[in-house]
């Protein structure tokens, strides 16, 4: 990381060009910390389509409110919905247990599972598990399945814990399946709201994701968005998972941005010392309430002092943030043109149509030009269709 370029210029009031990088040395973790309205969403898109532009470089957006659905499909990655009846993703997270090492983990997942339902994980429910593991691990791969490991299973306690999250239960379109559809790509973003109103699957759900994504972590340049993160902190299992990443990645040139509403998430987060101590980079979105007593106290728990507070509290929403590092300070703009912006920008209720819509309306292959057009920017459509469409055969 060290080695790359910065990730892009803005705009500042200053003459000295202002380069703005996650990085510090060879750590790209990032906090990104305002309230909502503020210009989160446009800034970590921003940074995001901006990170393609490193070689082979790779972005896991875990999104809330489908803020990242235009960028990432104008990206060209994959947009998925987590969660409800009519989820795009299925996960048989059981698939690779003939391998000792993903026994093992399938070992600990499941018990997480028998834990959650009530039941005490006992060395005999510990050893039930695994002798079913086993079985299964002997048979075909499409058969590794929560249906037939508790079908295996023969403590009733068990086998009743375990079927909330096979077909016969409400979780099992997520974690019952006998293949799964998650395939590798360079752009992946998971959008959370349905699934963080199901509190029973969200954490079997997202530590297989996790676990997935850990194996794409190979040394490319690799953006790992973490948004609305509170939701990450509050979860004692990815807390400590989190705390287990910001030490490792770095080492496969991986960055994550962490990003929420309120800095009172992070200073109750059971990580909050091991979180701010390997984050060298935070950028803070406007506040006008920053000034007020309490919160400034939050403020200076992030080594800020009266001034730079005051600054966030003056600074323009939706335009200015505030980046802190151990390279210096600086307040900045992304200085957007209108193509960016709209390709950034495009979160709100109406741009969720308006991107529904030019998604029925043709191939994926079209969506950009289609998107441009309804967006106003025509010229921009035409120059995508013409850039899309087949030669003309030329007449002799």
């Amino acid at each position: 990381a060290g080695a790359q370029p910065p990730l892009m210029f803005a705009r500042t009031a200053g003459t000295t060009p202002f380069r703005f990088d996650l990085h510090q040395g060879d750590v790209g973790h990032t906090m990104v910390i305002g309230p909502t309205g503020s210009g989160k969403s446009v800034l970590l898109n921003t940074i995001a389509m901006q990170w393609l532009r490193y070689p082979e470089g790779q972005v896991f957006f875990f999104d809330k409110g489908a803020s990242s659905r235009a960028a990432t499909l104008l990206a060209g990655g994959q947009f998925f919905l987590l969660g409800g009846d009519d989820s795009e993703l299925a996960f048989q997270p059981l698939a690779e247990i003939d391998d000792s090492e993903s026994r093992a983990w399938a070992q600990e997942w499941v018990e997480d599972l028998v834990a959650a339902e009530g039941i005490p994980v006992v060395p005999q429910v510990k050893e039930e598990i695994w002798s079913g593991l086993r079985n299964l691990a002997a048979g075909p791969r499409e058969q590794r399945t929560l249906t037939l490991l508790a079908a295996t299973v023969q403590d009733q306690a068990v086998k009743a814990a375990l079927t909330p999250y096979t077909l016969s239960g409400p979780h099992g379109h997520l974690l019952d399946a006998h293949e799964n559809t998650l395939q590798a790509a360079s752009w992946q973003t998971f959008e959370m709201a349905e699934l963080m109103t199901n509190r029973a699957a969200l954490a079997p759900v997202l530590t297989y994701i996790f676990r997935t994504l850990e194996r794409r972590f190979d040394g490319r340049p690799t953006l790992l968005v973490l948004d609305e993160a509170w939701l990450f902190l509050d979860q004692g299992a990815f807390a400590a998972k989190i705390r287990e990443w910001l030490k490792t990645l770095r080492k496969f040139n991986v960055a994550v941005v962490f990003a929420t509403q309120s800095l009172a998430d992070v200073a109750r987060s059971s990580i909050a010392p091991a979180l701010i101590e390997s984050c060298p980079t935070r950028v803070f979105l406007p506040n006008p309430d920053a000034v007020t007593p309490q919160i400034a106290d939050l403020y200076a728990g992030f080594g800020l002092n009266d001034q730079q507070v005051r600054i966030i509290a003056s600074a323009t929403p939706k335009r200015e943030y505030y980046y802190q590092s151990t390279a210096g300070n600086r307040l900045f703009e992304l200085g957007l043109g209108r193509i960016a912006l709209a390709a950034v920008g495009a979160s709100s209720p109406g741009d969720q149509q308006t991107i529904t819509a030019a998604l029925q309306a043709g191939d994926r292959g079209g969506f950009p030009a289609r998107f441009y057009r309804a967006q106003g920017l025509s010229e921009v459509a035409a120059y995508l269709e013409e850039a899309v469409s087949p030669p003309t055969a030329r007449v002799a």
